[in-house]
């Protein structure tokens, strides 16, 4: 049912598979997940529900959290590395002209980085696996 050799520009992320395989097995998606069927798009079917925002993080390189939304891709990177000049510090990047992620444009677009700052600090959530700097730390 999917067409050969067809393509997707739709943002997605690991969560997205478990709602599309039950959406594909006919059962229920799990209540509480963050994951969005991606099988409309899939079908070529245009009523494709999207996120706002993708968020995840990690510790590999110092620490980094990163949030997707749209064609910006906002980034901070080793929070936990204790040589950080500024572990708190957003770089953005605008994916639609720098795939690449090599031009930083956070100072260009102010309102841009308030809002990821926003998003990370909203979908952050504390863990030991992930000892970030304190969340009153994340506003200046």
């Amino acid at each position: 049912k999917i067409q050969p050799a067809s393509k997707s520009a739709l943002p997605s992320a690991f969560w997205d598979f478990l709602p599309t395989l039950s959406e594909v097995a006919g059962a229920e998606s799990p209540e509480g997940i963050d994951g969005i069927s991606f099988l409309p798009t899939l079908l070529g079917k245009p009523q494709q529900e999207k996120h706002q925002a993708l968020y995840w993080e990690f510790p590999s390189y110092g620490g980094q959290q990163a949030v997707r939304m749209g064609k910006w891709k906002g980034v901070r990177q080793n929070m936990l590395g204790k040589n950080a000049k500024d572990p708190l510090k957003i770089e953005l990047y605008d994916l639609e002209s720098d795939i690449e992620e090599s031009k930083d444009v956070a100072a260009a677009n102010p309102k841009i980085v308030a809002r990821i700052q926003s998003i990370m600090k909203e979908s952050r959530f504390p863990s030991e696996a992930f000892p970030f700097p304190p969340i009153d730390q994340w506003v200046r």
